[in-house]
């Protein structure tokens, strides 16, 4: 069951500005439409065949926007998990120029998902911490877009089951990817192992007829050179460049938090 939280935000909201961990329960929480994409576990695979769901964690940040256009001149839809506390500046700070890219990234039909606020590792921190972590970029978000994502991909891959178990009753799908290019491995000029990786993970068809692929857009390397490769490679095997939710049948007015 997908829930919006706005009046929680707003508690949160409260709770943030006087510096104290905001609670929340289901009581904050008002009833919204069904659907399939599963909680209370780690999504890894579309569901659709013949897609390629592009992700990219970290940003937004000064590649993010080349990385749109290039995503423009190919017609591709993708997924960006976006962090709140970004390059020393949240995201909802309108002196900085993420506000204006976020809105780009909505604007343009691609999805917005949660990486948290400061980038934490979801299964080492304490409860209250978690949740903070959550809802502290979904405050950020609903300042910037009116808005917030349903989806969270966890930091290092990471969610334990108490994760699991908060992000269940948060109304979050937890989202990771079963095609790993290392891209953080390979951002330097040359470096072709991140490509080469992205198309072997393709010939060998792991896990079907379908991808969920992890990068970075905080990567420069990524941005100029592993993009594009993708975007090509995609368009030339005959996939279609899709968002995590399009690749798992889920139709965008569930993606987000509304008011």
């Amino acid at each position: 069951m997908i829930v919006p939280r706005v009046s929680a935000l707003i508690t949160i909201g409260l709770f943030l500005s006087q510096g104290r961990s905001a609670p929340t329960s289901s009581a904050n929480l008002t009833a919204r439409a069904e659907t399939a994409v599963p909680l209370g576990v780690i999504i890894e695979h579309c569901t659709v065949p013949g897609v390629v769901a592009l992700t990219f964690d970290d940003g937004p940040f000064i590649y993010t926007s080349h990385v749109l256009d290039l995503l423009d001149e190919y017609g591709a839809k993708a997924t960006f998990f976006i962090n709140g506390e970004n390059w020393s500046r949240g995201i909802d700070d309108f002196s900085t120029p993420w506000p204006e890219i976020l809105r780009r990234i909505d604007s343009s039909g691609h999805q917005i998902g949660s990486h948290t606020w400061s980038h934490a590792d979801l299964s080492s921190v304490d409860s209250a911490t978690r949740e903070l972590q959550i809802v502290k970029l979904e405050k950020a978000l609903f300042h910037v877009l009116g808005k917030a994502p349903t989806y969270l991909r966890p930091p290092y891959a990471s969610c334990s089951q108490d994760c699991l178990s908060e992000t269940e009753r948060l109304g979050l799908h937890v989202v990771n990817f079963d095609v790993d290019p290392k891209d953080y491995l390979h951002n330097q000029e040359g470096d072709t192992g991140a490509a080469e990786n992205f198309s072997r993970a393709l010939d060998e068809h792991w896990w079907g007829d379908s991808f969920l692929v992890l990068s970075h857009d905080s990567l420069q390397y990524t941005a100029e050179y592993l993009v594009p490769y993708m975007l090509g490679e995609i368009q030339r095997r005959g996939y279609r460049a899709v968002t995590v939710g399009e690749c798992l049948g889920d139709p965008a007015e569930n993606w987000y938090w509304t008011a």
